[in-house]
């Protein structure tokens, strides 16, 4: 009897174990169509490239641009990144006591920080000195079709007992003006590190994507506007100059494509968020403009030069005052009211002789 319940216990065992593995084999199979990775097959799967969000309002261009380039710093004003102690800087801001554009330099920058400037001109993230300039924005005068983020040099520094205006300390004379004058300076020279960061897309063809980064400026016109230009379909854009003759015409030299920037834009055309300098030199009666890819040491691609005694400009004369400017003046007035002009300065330098 013992016996029988010995084999009888057994069989139950053998019942049992039959029973769990065909459990087990049962519960393995269930995968069979989703195979359990392995780290061995993971390893050379290709990664899938994302996309970083692209938007008009605040193009990024790497932070590493303005603190490891140029060592400027994202927490400083542009004013502590830059010295702008000779330049004061006219927004699209709109001042309340007179209508027109607000204007702060020299001595009070910090008041900048809390007006309504504030938007248009400020240290980017990369530690850039940004300009904005939007199309329905205030203009500085009654005779000024165009609105503006554009520093105006101030040789004056601050004194308020000079006038900003006049053949004075204030400003200065091209080299081939006569000698003798109260001028604060003679011959000069405009150098810029920058990017294009956005241009305008609306409004009539010959007005999109049209601004200027740098001038001379004399007491009713320009002696050299530099222009950018960039169509919103385009992927290159074009620089080019204007010399305005005195009380005249302008007469346009190319640099880059022309003026019309048609179709894609030149192949050896600075695109959107492109490092690039320029220097605008006066030394006696030529003006020099010349465009590097990169910072100043990097590849001249360009060049041109404006004789203004071959071209009876008309400059040479005692009581002419010149001033330079940069920054993002916008050549657009037919856009939408909130279209913009974004340009971001990583070097900015003025010097001239002594008068």
């Amino acid at each position: 009897m013992k016996h029988l319940k010995s084999i009888f216990k057994l069989q139950l065992l053998i019942i049992a174990a039959l029973c769990f593995t065909q459990l087990t084999v049962s519960c393995s199979s269930s995968n069979d169509n989703e195979p359990e990775q392995t780290p061995e097959e993971t390893i050379d799967d290709p990664e899938v490239p994302v996309e970083e969000e692209n938007t008009d309002e605040d193009p990024e261009v790497g932070e590493e641009t303005g603190d490891e380039i140029f060592g400027l710093s994202a927490n400083l004003e542009p004013w502590e990144n830059f010295d702008l102690s000779d330049w004061a800087i006219d927004t699209p801001a709109v001042d309340e006591e007179d209508g027109f554009s607000e204007r702060y330099g020299e001595l009070s920058w910090d008041e900048l920080a809390t007006s309504d400037s504030r938007p248009f001109f400020f240290t980017h993230s990369d530690g850039g000195m940004r300009f904005v300039s939007t199309v329905g924005g205030a203009r500085t005068s009654q005779n000024t079709s165009y609105p503006r983020s554009e520093l105006r040099e101030m040789l004056r520094r601050g004194n308020t007992s000079i006038s900003t205006q006049g053949a004075n300390a204030n400003n200065w004379a091209l080299g081939y003006q006569p000698e003798g004058t109260d001028h604060g300076g003679r011959n000069g020279t405009l150098a810029a590190t920058l990017m294009v960061n956005k241009v305008t897309t609306t409004g009539s063809n010959s007005h999109q994507g049209r601004t200027i980064v740098g001038q001379i400026h004399a007491d009713n016109d320009e002696p050299a506007r530099l222009y950018y230009k960039k169509l919103p379909n385009a992927e290159y854009g074009c620089i080019y100059l204007k010399h305005e003759i005195r009380d005249s015409d302008d007469v346009t030299f190319e640099l880059i494509g022309d003026e019309d920037c048609s179709g894609n834009g030149p192949e050896d055309g600075i695109k959107l968020d492109e490092l690039f300098s320029y220097e605008i030199i006066n030394d006696n009666e030529d003006i020099i403009v010349r465009i590097y890819r990169g910072d100043v040491d990097g590849p001249m691609i360009a060049e041109t030069t404006v004789d203004m005694n071959d071209l009876s400009s008309g400059y040479d004369l005692a009581d002419e005052w010149m001033y330079f400017k940069a920054g993002a003046y916008t050549q657009n007035n037919t856009g939408d009211e909130d279209d913009s002009d974004i340009i971001t300065f990583y070097r900015l330098n003025n010097t001239h002789d002594a008068n």
